[in-house]
């Protein structure tokens, strides 16, 4: 168990919560984005994302990405809600974004809650958007535009 009294206790409770789900994250270390999606996104996929997230005033190299089934894991073992709840509240992000259907309903079953596929929410005071497919939504220009359209419904930087 880490110690407190020399630190940040929200450092503390990242640091432990990068220990505990490893296997499952990737990208920033302290993001003020959190990307899910059921397993690992494309370089194109996160690069849009660093790059959309970077115009709406969060910053350079700001995602933490989640898989729910990481390579390596204890037997592949999937996050349930409980663990992806504990995981997301450990990380603390400004935003969430479900990056597939997939990981829709994991964040939905999480919070017990609805969270609409092509379309923004709230989650525990989160702005969050959710997509069906992010990474097939980069085929074609106009569902870029309809990627990029979500995603600025989200909050830029210092509006709230």
């Amino acid at each position: 168990m880490k110690n407190s009294e020399n630190g940040n206790m929200y450092e503390v409770t990242l640091e432990e919560t990068w220990d505990l789900f490893a296997p499952y994250l990737d990208g920033a270390r302290t993001g003020i984005v959190c990307v899910a999606s059921a397993a690992r996104l494309g370089d194109a996929a996160r690069s849009a994302l660093e790059k959309s997230a970077a115009a709406l005033g969060y910053g350079c190299a700001c995602c933490t990405y989640v898989v729910l089934r990481a390579d390596g894991a204890a037997g592949d073992a999937a996050l349930d809600g409980q663990a992806l709840f504990l995981l997301l509240e450990g990380l603390d992000p400004l935003i969430v974004v479900a990056a597939d259907a997939e990981a829709a309903r994991a964040l939905g079953a999480a919070y017990r809650q609805e969270v609409p596929l092509d379309g923004a929410c709230r989650l525990f005071g989160r702005d969050a958007v959710a997509f069906k497919s992010f990474e097939h939504m980069l085929d074609d220009a106009q569902s870029k535009q309809a990627a990029w359209a979500l995603l600025k419904k989200l909050p830029r930087f210092g509006e709230r």
